[in-house]
């Protein structure tokens, strides 16, 4: 499957021996359950492990009056091959987009323990995120529940920073 994506994506030897990233493997279906529904009307889907820990995160973070909600959990090496295609479709080069996107196979949203958090009134994952009270109370706590900040400014992995992107770690 995922040679038969890189064909179709463009993405050749050299993009996989530059990629930074570790290989994600999807979990099977029964270690992944439905946290909620996102923004947009979709099931998030999380492991089953980094599900718990999300919920009690969200409980912490609402009683501490501080808005984050899911924009992004579990994606299918596919769904992540769409978003590759939907950028390419949109003018951009495909060296550029895996700077802002992980080749399939390699997101850490394939493991079902990603979160791309979002904040009431801004479905948008853009750099202005690190300027809400929602990423400074994530930067304090998140670690409490098993959350580190996966792309950090000027990261080795290759990656845009992304103060959105969240990883279950525990």
């Amino acid at each position: 499957l995922l040679k038969t994506l890189y064909d179709e994506l463009k993405i050749d030897e050299s993009h996989l021996t530059k990629n930074k990233l570790i290989r994600c493997v999807q979990p099977p279906l029964h270690d992944l359950e439905i946290v909620e529904i996102d923004y947009e009307g979709k099931p998030f889907i999380l492991n089953r492990n980094a599900a718990g820990a999300w919920t009690q995160m969200c409980t912490a973070a609402q009683s501490d009056k501080v808005s984050i909600h899911p924009y992004s959990g579990f994606r299918s090496y596919r769904y992540q091959a769409g978003l590759i295609r939907r950028k390419l479709s949109n003018g951009k080069s495909i060296d550029v987009i895996l700077t802002e996107t992980a080749i399939p196979g390699f997101s850490e949203h394939h493991t079902g323990r990603a979160v791309d958090i979002c904040i009431d009134g801004k479905f948008e994952l853009t750099e202005d995120f690190e300027k809400t009270e929602s990423v400074f109370w994530l930067l304090k706590n998140a670690y409490r529940f098993g959350f580190t900040l996966s792309y950090p400014r000027n990261n080795e992995k290759g990656i845009i920073y992304e103060p959105w992107h969240w990883y279950f770690s525990k």
